[in-house]
């Protein structure tokens, strides 16, 4: 098994180390029954023998290759000692997502259990970005739920590394970091940017974030940003698609767009730039941690509520033509252990679309019915949403803001998710509830379920 960390996933840490916070895959299961904990201690166990078993050991040698190593110590379920409503089911949830995560010193994940006053039960489950996407997340809990075991990573300092090894792996890397610093300084002096839509232009002064130079903290990360979880009825939802013209992935598209003119990020044209990811995965065997690429969609935000077909066209557009013709991000990732963290943050802003206006957008479908029945029996539904713990008021205030929405459908209700910053506005998560709302108000999406 090769444990060199790809690229990707390099530049995920490094930036981590340099940022002292980093994204998050959260994924929360809802009961109305008791959750069996002694079967969630025992995928528990079957995952730290899986894929996400795993953390990064950095290279010895400047320009070296981190590699995965097999964590020490477990993850253990963490059981609340008391009650809550359900109501409080997302609070609580935010809460597990806002305890300590580390890819090198760990833990990689945590797992909390939450019983509630109902009698039902709660389950969240928070994985380092670094380790894992969302298509490598749901291959690892089929994994464990089915019982296999793909390979487990060695033990930290189980594998003798020297500098003279390591200096020769980066001598034969070479010529393939020469390609990547020609592709470089083409895009540098082209200066369009690596993205599949049509450059904007510059935005102003000082809107751009440069990141504190910072070790991560071990106490909890608590963030400004406002977050809101909304359910529509999954019959609801796939009917609006249907009758405007689309898909519910189209659809999701659309309201991100409309959320993002709402949110006051737009182009000078009143267009909303609307990033999505797309999984470049090759199968179930690839065990990298982030295999994904990206699109950006540029929308006009008041056609979507009226007819998808425009947006359905643009994302097809753009979905083809990364397909046709891959970011050059990708090839130019190979420079990553060699580049100074600036240039770092600069690969991962052309990587999200280098645009601060833009909007992300994540439609993840349907959860698994294997994924549904974690502890052996089906919940209630199941979701995922999008966290970054640990990025201040004053930062998110330097970008420019920020603007997420996500979409997951289970348990015959679509999960509209969404995570907001504006600054100067009002950003709690009573106002961007309220938002997202007004929002699936004009595709005419009026009814909510309760948690």
């Amino acid at each position: 098994m090769d444990t060199r960390l790809d690229y990707m996933d390099h530049a995920s840490y490094t930036a981590f180390r340099a940022m002292g916070h980093h994204p998050v895959l959260h994924y929360t299961w809802v009961y109305d029954r008791p959750v069996d904990v002694a079967a969630l201690q025992r995928l528990s166990e079957r995952l730290h023998r899986g894929r996400l078993a795993r953390l990064v050991q950095p290279s010895p040698t400047w320009g070296g290759r981190h590699r995965w190593v097999r964590p020490d110590e477990h993850a253990r379920i963490e059981v609340e000692r008391s009650t809550r409503p359900r109501s409080q089911i997302q609070q609580w949830s935010l809460e597990v997502s806002r305890r300590p995560i580390d890819p090198e010193v760990g833990p990689p994940w945590r797992f909390g259990v939450l019983s509630l006053d109902c009698g039902g039960s709660a389950v969240a489950l928070v994985v380092s970005h670094t380790v894992t996407d969302n298509g490598a997340m749901m291959a690892a809990l089929a994994e464990a739920l089915g019982e296999r075991d793909p390979g487990v990573y060695p033990r930290r300092g189980a594998v003798r590394r020297s500098r003279w090894g390591e200096l020769l792996e980066v001598i034969t890397s070479v010529p393939e970091k020469v390609r990547a610093v020609v592709l470089t300084l083409r895009r540098v002096r082209s200066g369009r940017r690596l993205s599949t839509v049509a450059p904007r232009p510059p935005a102003p002064q000082g809107r751009l974030y440069t990141p504190p130079q910072r070790p991560p903290t071990a106490s909890p990360c608590l963030d400004g940003a406002a977050r809101a979880v909304t359910f529509v009825p999954e019959t609801a939802w796939a009917a609006c698609a249907e009758r405007l013209g689309g898909t519910p992935n189209v659809l999701a598209t659309a309201v991100a767009a409309r959320l993002g003119q709402r949110l006051g990020r737009t182009q000078q044209d009143a267009s909303v730039n609307v990033t999505v990811p797309v999984s470049i995965r090759k199968g179930d065997d690839d065990l990298r941690g982030n295999a994904l690429s990206y699109v950006v969609v540029n929308l006009d935000p008041d056609v979507g509520p009226v007819d998808l077909r425009p947006a359905r066209a643009a994302l097809k557009a753009v979905l083809t033509a990364q397909a046709d013709s891959p970011l050059p991000l990708l090839a130019a990732l190979p420079l990553v252990p060699l580049v100074p963290v600036w240039l770092l943050r600069r690969l991962e802003k052309f990587a999200l679309g280098a645009d601060v206006q833009t909007v992300g957008c994540s439609n993840l479908g349907r959860v698994s019915d294997r994924v549904m029945q974690i502890d052996g029996a089906p919940c209630q539904y199941a979701y995922c949403q999008f966290n970054e713990p640990g990025r201040p008021t004053a930062e998110l205030a330097r970008m420019g803001g920020q603007g997420f929405l996500g979409v997951t459908t289970s348990g015959g209700r679509a999960t509209v998710n969404s995570v907001a910053f504006r600054p100067g506005a009002d950003n709690s998560d009573a106002a961007l509830l309220d938002l997202v709302h007004a929002v699936l108000d004009d595709f005419g999406l009026h009814e909510r379920l309760t948690w």
